[in-house]
């Protein structure tokens, strides 16, 4: 799983991770989209209302290849 999209509608919205932090947003999920690392569903779903948004739009899932 990537943020990367968010990071993509940030940057086109004009969005920071310091509007994010005055939001409500905590610093340590902050740090973890940061890291690509895994948020609960409530938390997106709060990100989704302050960007007005959709969850496709701040997530991407990368299947990976069985070895």
């Amino acid at each position: 799983m990537t943020f990367e999209p968010m990071r993509a509608y940030m940057k086109k919205h004009g969005i920071s991770y310091y509007y994010l932090a005055n939001q409500g947003l905590d610093p340590q999920t902050l740090q973890r989209i940061r890291h690509d690392r895994t948020i609960t569903t409530d938390t997106l779903g709060r990100l989704c209302e302050i960007m007005r948004c959709q969850p496709q739009d701040l997530i991407a899932y990368h299947f990976e290849e069985d070895s």
